[in-house]
């Protein structure tokens, strides 16, 4: 596994490493180091110079280091010039990676709008052409998969099963979770080359012009396509607070706050800070997805929830958390942090975005929340894994200015295991929250800093459990 990370903002997927950032400063810190040499040798040269030792009758063994002091002198002169112009190429250097990495994102995204649209506008004939091969096809395999036994039919499935978990690391392969994104991007593109619209007018309102529709365009259709035949449909949640727990200790930093991202029962955490003489202030923790299932049930972190966030409305999760801040006192002028995991960090995106709440620090982990309009003043640091999908499946940052960092995680395929997304797993974000809370990187040190509150040392949390209701 890679320690390296990638720490850069909208747009720049693998911009400012922090070995160019740290090289850099090293080379500016030894500048200065040279700087403070050279002046103590030209202050010592003052005082004992060649005139004063030719008028005290030096030895010549003095004369001979009056020289090497001059000669010392202008080495360091040199030595300072070479690391100055070393950190400014360095600098130079992580710049240039910015430029060109915003401009092949750019070029991509404008590439995959067209490939979209252009796929779009022919779909309708690669339908009437594939679609009644692939209808026998699927028919006929469906009646001979019924015919066979049980013990056969489980058999098929279990090696399929077994396939699919023996290629699944194409998932976390980060080109094509970059091509994911792109691919979720150009969505929109491709239903407007379906229903033939004009290819400027679709860039004129899509992601790459005013971003009127976009990602959340998509899924909104998805949804309401889904809700059309009973899947994906949102319902009423009932909240309860479960256990307190009291003298916690105060969280500094981001490993700190990302290990209390709930994983257990209940999806939402509260801790409440308080300290004499300031008001109370909030940290809000929020759980991932906890269950797949498109049917619905009683849990409201679904992919019900799922589809609703990212097509922009008012997910059951969502309103869960919200509820859950109200049931813990948090008003429209408590000071609030805010930290999810996953489906949780594009819930705590669209609380920070919805400006109801006095939010002053968002941390979002694995989140796909590319496309939640979070305010700029509001201090945001976004973590990803450059091998995870999921928060591909968000898009790219195009109406908020996170601090993003990314890690590759693995430098070739993922180790064998029963996972899908390894990469996605909150245990491997832990150990990326740690080399952030490390890194020198300047960016990285304000967003911590910012969301840190050292002044508060009493801490009281509690848990809540959300349900759905009315299924």
């Amino acid at each position: 596994m890679s320690d390296d990370l990638a720490v850069g903002g909208p747009g720049a997927t693998s911009v400012f490493t922090t070995a160019l950032v740290e090289e850099s400063r090293r080379l500016a810190r030894a500048e200065g180091q040279l700087s403070d040499l050279r002046r103590e040798l030209a202050s010592l040269d003052r005082v004992v110079g060649n005139g004063i030792l030719a008028a005290a009758d030096a030895p010549r063994s003095a004369l001979l280091a009056e020289t090497a002091i001059d000669e010392g002198y202008r080495a360091l002169a040199l030595a300072m010039d070479d690391c100055g112009t070393l950190a400014r190429g360095v600098a130079s250097a992580s710049t240039g990676y910015e430029a060109a990495e915003r401009f092949a994102h750019q070029l991509g995204q404008t590439l995959s709008a067209q490939l979209g649209y252009l796929i779009g506008s022919i779909a309708p004939v690669l339908a009437a052409i594939l679609l009644p091969g692939a209808a026998v096809f699927g028919a006929a395999w469906f009646g001979v998969y019924e015919a066979l036994p049980q013990r056969s039919r489980a058999a098929v499935l279990s090696n399929l099963t077994r396939w699919f978990h023996e290629n699944a690391a194409a998932l976390s392969d980060p080109g094509f979770v970059q091509a994911v994104r792109l691919t979720v991007m150009s969505a929109d593109d491709a239903g407007w080359g379906i229903i033939r619209v004009p290819r400027e007018l679709a860039s004129l309102f899509g992601d790459e012009g005013l971003g009127v529709f976009g990602v959340d365009t998509s899924a909104a259709v998805v949804g309401g396509l889904a809700a059309g035949v009973g899947l994906l449909r949102e319902t009423p949640v009932r909240v309860r607070a479960g256990t307190t727990a009291t003298g916690l200790a105060n969280a500094h930093g981001i490993r700190d706050r990302v290990e209390r991202i709930p994983t257990a029962a209940e999806q939402v955490r509260i801790d409440r800070y308080s300290a004499p003489g300031l008001p109370d202030r909030y940290e809000v923790y929020i759980a991932g997805t906890a269950e797949l299932s498109v049917a619905g049930g009683a849990e409201p972190w679904d992919m019900t929830s799922n589809v609703t966030a990212i097509a922009g409305g008012e997910a059951g999760s969502y309103r869960a958390v919200r509820e859950a801040m109200r049931m813990s006192g948090i008003d429209s002028s408590s000071p609030v942090t805010l930290t999810g995991y996953s489906q949780g960090g594009v819930i705590a995106a669209q609380v920070a975005a919805s400006g109801d709440f006095a939010v002053d620090g968002l941390l979002t982990v694995g989140a796909p929340a590319g496309q939640v309009s979070v305010p700029h003043d509001i201090p945001y640091l976004a973590i990803e894994h450059s091998n995870d999908l999921v928060p591909a499946l968000g898009g790219t940052f195009a109406s908020s200015s996170p601090v993003i960092v990314r890690r590759q995680l693995f430098d070739g395929p993922p180790p064998a295991s029963e996972l899908i997304l390894p990469a996605h797993q909150l245990s491997n974000y832990l150990d990326t929250a740690r080399l952030v809370d490390a890194s020198p990187n300047g960016a990285i040190g304000d967003a911590v800093a910012r969301l840190n509150h050292p002044h508060y040392d009493t801490v009281t949390s509690t848990a809540y459990r959300a349900e759905r209701t009315g299924r």
